[in-house]
Formats: structure tokens, C-alpha cells, sequence
């Protein structure tokens, strides 16, 4: 097992270049810098696996967050005020009970807040992926207010278009090493009756970490 999970991380570290990067993503893109984010996740992969079931959404797109956020690492701070590995801005991260900066920078805390998030994401944009990414990106009201599209702005366009490409590396390799949960991520349209009964819903977040 140790053999095939090291192989998996060898695929994935490649896969993973083939991924656009952000405009003002300050890493270098080599192997080096790939692999040691994916030494970083592993440590988290039955963390983000338990509160993927446990709010119905897929592992993968929790992973994918996790990647394009921080790269898992929990204690970076971005230049707008997002914290920890799931870069939630306090105000958000208040809304899934963390309260402190401790709690932002706990990791198991933030994936499990950002679990929470996606569900809710995945409710109000009928489990599309490019809707949820925009979401966490740029605030849900951002995709509601663009009539229930990819916001048109460049940063969360980039970020999107990553996002995408991202899980399809992951899902190719199957980095997480287990069975995929019932889908619960579509490509669905949201309906005319859900954009009028979600027309209030609140801004939640900013751009983030990269």
C-alpha cells in the first residue's frame, strides 16, 4: 500500500502542473513545491473523507478547496484577512462556529466549517461545481446577483477554471483512496423557483489566499 499510495502521489504531483495557475500565485510551479502540498494533505485525507459524509458532498471538491486555498497549510493569512487552510474571512467563518483566530487556523475546524459551506453551496446552486467554486470564491450572492452564473470577474474565473481541472486530476487518481460517496455534485440547472427563493440570500466572502 505504501508503494501504491507514493505512485499515486508521483501521478498526481504531474497531473497537478497541467493545472492554470492563478495570475498572482507567488509559488513556483515545480514538482518540488506540488509534492510537498500533497505531503500536507495527506495528513488530512480522513479528516476531509468524515465531513464529506457527513454533510453529503463529494471528498473530492472538499480536497479541491483545500488545494487551491492554501495548498493545506493552516496557518497562512491571506493579504484581504482570510484565514487558515480553508481561508475563511472571520465574518464567514462565524457563521460555521469559528469564533477566534484559533479556531481559523484549527484545521480540522476549518475543513469541517468548510464542509458545511459547500453543503450549503451545493443546495443553492443544484450541486453545479463551477457554481459551488464560485461560491466559496467570491460569495454566494456574487453567482446569484450574475443570474446564477460564474461571476465575471477574472480572479474568480481563474479560480473556477482551476477548481475544475484540479478535480479532474484527483478524480483520475483517486488521491483520497476511497470509494466515492454518492454523488451529490452535478451539473443541474438552478431552477427559476429556487433563484426567486434564494434572492436573499447574504454575501458571504471575499477573494482569497492563493
Amino acid at each position: 500500500m505504501p508503494r501504491v499510495a507514493a505512485m499515486k502521489t508521483l501521478l498526481l504531483s504531474s497531473l497537478l502542473l497541467l493545472v492554470p495557475p492563478a495570475e498572482a500565485h507567488v509559488r513556483s510551479r515545480d514538482n518540488s513545491d506540488i509534492s510537498a502540498a500533497l505531503s500536507r494533505a495527506v495528513r488530512y485525507h480522513t479528516a476531509i473523507r468524515a465531513a464529506a459524509m457527513r454533510n453529503s458532498i463529494d471528498p473530492r471538491l472538499l480536497w479541491t478547496i483545500g488545494y487551491l486555498e492554501s495548498r493545506f497549510q493552516p496557518r497562512v493569512i491571506s493579504p484581504k484577512g482570510a484565514r487558515g487552510m480553508m481561508q475563511f474571512i472571520p465574518a464567514t467563518g462565524r457563521r460555521y462556529g469559528l469564533l477566534t483566530p484559533r479556531d481559523l487556523h484549527d484545521p480540522l475546524l476549518s475543513i469541517d466549517a468548510a464542509a458545511r459551506y459547500v453543503r450549503d453551496l451545493n443546495a443553492m446552486f443544484g450541486g453545479r461545481i463551477d457554481l459551488v467554486l464560485a461560491g466559496y470564491n467570491a460569495g454566494e450572492n456574487a453567482v446569484i446577483n450574475s443570474n446564477y452564473s460564474v461571476p465575471p470577474y477574472r480572479e474568480t474565473r481563474s479560480y473556477v477554471a482551476r477548481g475544475l481541472s484540479v478535480f479532474k486530476r484527483i478524480s483520475e487518481v483517486d488521491i483520497l483512496a476511497s470509494k466515492p460517496i454518492e454523488p451529490t455534485i452535478t451539473t443541474r440547472v438552478v431552477t427559476q423557483s429556487r433563484q426567486q427563493t434564494l434572492s436573499a440570500t447574504r454575501p458571504s466572502r471575499s477573494i482569497y489566499f492563493r
